[in-house]
């Protein structure tokens, strides 16, 4: 009889702690996500895949706007890799009272006089908004075409 209490006991033991063990290993998975999300890693991930393989339009609170991709988010930055910037040029005019006009172009930063590199990091508080840029966008067949 007491060899078979011993059993019991054995089972019982085994069973109670594959019990707690995945009770533990549930608690350090909602403990790790509440923790990432509060972090922003989970929020920043899921929208980087909302940016994966399309171009965007970010719009500063300067009043300035880069186009590119967004490769990366985290709590206090963006990068925007191959931005592109929009420049007004005025046309000279030749003749008497003739207006001066406005050509617009989208230029790679990398066309700067300063030749940075081909990607910006900019502060999220920098950011006024962020849009998606379709895929029929005349800005997006620049880019491809520049």
């Amino acid at each position: 009889m007491n060899d078979k209490m011993e059993k019991q006991n054995k089972k019982s033991y085994g069973k109670t702690s594959f019990v707690f063990t995945i009770l533990i290993f549930v608690l350090l998975i909602t403990f790790f996500g509440i923790f990432s999300w509060q972090n922003g890693i989970i929020r920043n991930t899921v929208q980087l895949l909302k940016y994966k393989d399309s171009y965007q339009a970010v719009f500063l609170t300067n009043g300035q706007a880069y186009f590119g991709n967004i490769t990366e988010i985290t709590n206090e930055y963006i990068i925007l890799e191959e931005p592109y910037s929009i420049k007004l040029q005025q046309k000279q005019t030749d003749g008497e009272g003739e207006t001066a006009q406005s050509e617009v172009k989208l230029l790679s930063i990398e066309d700067e006089f300063y030749k940075p590199v081909g990607y910006m990091l900019i502060k999220k508080s920098q950011i006024n908004f962020i849009e998606e840029l379709q895929d029929s966008s005349q800005i997006i067949e620049i880019i491809e075409n520049y």
